[in-house]
């Protein structure tokens, strides 16, 4: 890995010694290695740097040493400092100390000494960088912050994420648009050795067909019009990573056909450009198709369909895991409510058996619209159910199972006279009426707690609980 060293001292001699060292010394003979010749110089070249060490002298002109140790503590704490001085002692120790040099060296520095010292420096940044990237992975593995749930359905797949994220192998991931398949791409390259690298994302569908192959693949100066500087394409830039091809069924059959080659060989080759270039890039496919419908269609090859689904991941929908629902709104309520600077919102049981009622054919994507847009027009800090009262309808069971039968509600709390005469409203509680409703309801259906829920717009649940409470309430 580079480093960049800076060597800040008035004395040419010193700075010409150090330089010679790291340039003489094979180890340490790729470093980036610049120098200034005062305090003044040095904090303008950090200013516009990453180092990864630095050595000034004490006694500068115009800015000390000790400016520059208070500069690089403040802007860059990170960065390893070694204080340069003729006059060693207790005194100069405390003094670097102080300001955060992680050491100091007496001059004249000998050879020995100096190896010594970066050696122990780079092996203890080393550790540092280990053990945080240690620290993350025993998070990511125990949990993975992003995805929300606990449903056995999404349990699973987070295994099979676990398993597949240590290897090098293509994964296709499916499913409803609003599913979360770029988060379990995320989580495949966040849980693999990768993780270090580039992850770089691409959206099949939203780049015209004239431009996406320069995007993958890169391009040579002067390829084609506009082409005015050599440019390294997504496959280049995610070398060592980890690339997600986001909706790859939109793209066309002969670019399929080279993305075949490149899962292949290994390999890429620039537009305007015949020599080939090797690369190390993990491929993640994303589909909302059947791609192996797609394949008899004929608009998506099998050849390459057999090479990215080594291992398919298939996200459900929404409707398919209702138990992730009250997790899911916890966390946006969270996140929708610190996004909008507002304060926090809960929501109450029957909004929430309302929430589960429903659908979701935009699935956690339209979930979290649905949570934003409720919190936005609800003043009070509970959403009740008619927070929700935009959403178009609930889908009950039976609809779920015909997509031509369009979702009807007929809320309890809208129900009049005029849409059911054989209800008295006249000088009456809200609380009664209801009760009327639900039990002449419940007559009208021969004691069908479904086709009464049903026709009420309520839940099986809501349904049950309120007549639980009307039979304790008579006792």
């Amino acid at each position: 890995m580079l480093k960049k060293i800076l060597i800040a001292d008035d004395e040419s001699l010193i700075r010409d010694f150090f330089s010679s060292f790291f340039k003489s010394t094979p180890e340490y003979s790729n470093f980036r290695i610049d120098t200034a010749v005062n305090g003044e110089e040095a904090i303008a070249k950090i200013k516009n740097n990453q180092y990864d060490l630095i050595f000034t002298d004490l006694k500068m002109p115009i800015k000390t040493g000790l400016d520059v140790l208070k500069f690089v503590a403040n802007h860059c704490p990170e960065t390893d400092t070694v204080l340069l001085t003729a006059f060693g002692g207790p005194e100069s120790a405390a003094q670097a100390m102080a300001f955060g040099a992680y050491e100091y060296i007496t001059k004249p520095v000998s050879v020995e000494e100096l190896d010594m010292i970066v050696k122990h420096i780079f092996e203890r940044q080393e550790l540092i960088i280990e053990n945080k990237n240690l620290q993350k992975k025993i998070r990511d593995n125990t949990n993975y912050s992003k995805i929300i749930g606990k449903s056995k359905g999404l349990t699973d797949i987070m295994d099979l994420v676990k398993m597949v994220a240590p290897t090098n192998s293509t994964v296709l991931i499916t499913g409803e648009s609003g599913t979360g398949k770029e988060l379990i791409a995320e989580a495949i390259h966040e849980l693999s050795p990768r993780n270090k690298n580039n992850f770089i994302k691409i959206n099949c569908a939203a780049i015209p067909e004239t431009l996406i192959e320069s995007e993958l693949f890169g391009f040579e100066k002067g390829a084609f019009t506009g082409a005015i500087k050599t440019t390294r394409g997504k496959f280049e830039l995610a070398d060592k990573g980890s690339i997600l091809l986001d909706e790859i069924s939109e793209m066309n059959l002969d670019l399929q056909a080279k993305l075949l080659r490149v899962i292949q060989e290994r390999e890429i080759i620039k537009i305007g450009n015949e020599l080939p270039i090797k690369i190390d890039t993990r491929i993640i496919a994303t589909s909302n198709r059947d791609l192996a419908d797609e394949v008899k269609k004929g608009n998506f090859r099998e050849d390459l369909f057999f090479r990215l689904s080594i291992v398919p991941i298939c996200l459900p929908p929404l409707r398919d895991r209702l138990d992730d629902i009250p997790y899911l709104v916890e966390h946006l309520l969270k996140k929708v409510c610190f996004e909008l600077g507002i304060p926090q919102k809960a929501i109450s049981s029957e909004a929430l058996e309302f929430l589960l009622s429903y659908t979701w054919p935009g699935n956690i994507r339209e979930l979290q619209n649905t949570i934003e847009r409720a919190c936005i027009t609800t003043q009070k800090s509970v959403l009740q159910a008619d927070s929700f009262s935009f959403i178009s309808g609930v889908y009950n069971k039976s609809s779920q199972k015909n997509d031509n039968i369009q979702p009807t509600v007929m809320s309890i709390q809208n129900i009049t006279e005029d849409s059911l005469d054989w209800v008295k409203i006249d000088r009456r509680s809200f609380a009664d009426i209801e009760k009327e409703i639900i039990f002449k309801t419940l007559q009208k259906t021969n004691d069908s707690k479904n086709e009464t829920a049903e026709i009420l717009g309520i839940t099986t649940r809501t349904l049950r609980n309120k007549i639980i409470t009307y039979e304790q309430d008579s006792r």
